[in-house]
């Protein structure tokens, strides 16, 4: 989804919401969400605060997550989440609104292919 300029936490609500949104469509009822943002995944794992500048966000996104599934909410690294970081930066070459995607862009591919090997990418951290 392109929703032009943005806080990147309000854009991976939107994405959030979205996904969510396909996934019941598609009938998933088993799903785990794997979120890059432990700002967003702490915002949706609590109850929604109505004085909270993303209220308007999270109000469907909770509805959606209250329907009869099972879903589970992960905070990851972002260096296990560069499909999804390639996909954020390819939309931006695409219309405003939501795109669905019938195959993967070219370059997602190698991504994929490491997501479903495991591979491993070293986090730097400093103290």
């Amino acid at each position: 989804m392109n929703i032009g300029h943005c806080s990147v936490t309000v854009a991976e609500l939107w994405g959030l919401y979205h996904g969510l949104k396909l996934a019941w469509e598609h009938g998933i009822r088993w799903l785990v969400v794997e979120i890059d943002s432990l700002c967003v995944t702490e915002l949706v794992r609590k109850p929604v605060d109505t004085d909270n500048e993303y209220t308007s966000l999270l109000q469907p996104i909770e509805e959606v997550i209250q329907r009869n599934w099972n879903i589970i909410i992960n905070d990851v690294y972002r260096e296990a989440d560069f499909t999804a970081d390639y996909l954020a930066n390819y939309v931006l070459s695409l219309p405003l609104g939501v795109h669905h995607l019938a195959n993967p862009p070219p370059g997602v591919t190698p991504l994929l292919y490491h997501d479903l090997y495991g591979v491993a990418y070293p986090r730097s951290v400093l103290f």
